[in-house]
């Protein structure tokens, strides 16, 4: 299960064939100062969560959902989240 923003942008750059992280974030709308805080194990916001799974062709509940996941400050709160992710990853892995 993907459990961070950043493996998501390494599928971004492997599908477009881009070149280096920045151009990642580049090609989605994204600054390079967010790249360092994906680095660091961040979340993002909702509107570059739809832009990533729009540019992945995924339902964007699963990148939101890894974010707030990422962001959750409390750990029963953060299960919740990775648990909507993991069912939403499946469900995208069982369509492919």
């Amino acid at each position: 299960m993907m459990q961070t923003i950043a493996e998501y942008i390494e599928e971004l750059k492997k599908m477009y064939n881009l070149k280096s992280y920045y151009k990642a974030m580049a090609y989605i709308g994204m600054g390079t100062q967010a790249w360092t805080k994906i680095k660091a194990g961040g979340g993002i916001s909702e509107k570059n969560a739809v832009r990533l799974a729009q540019a992945l062709k995924i339902d964007p509940i699963e990148i939101m959902a890894v974010s707030n996941a990422l962001k959750a400050e409390n750990n029963e709160i953060k299960m919740i989240w990775l648990k909507l992710a993991k069912q939403k990853e499946e469900e995208r892995k069982k369509a492919q």
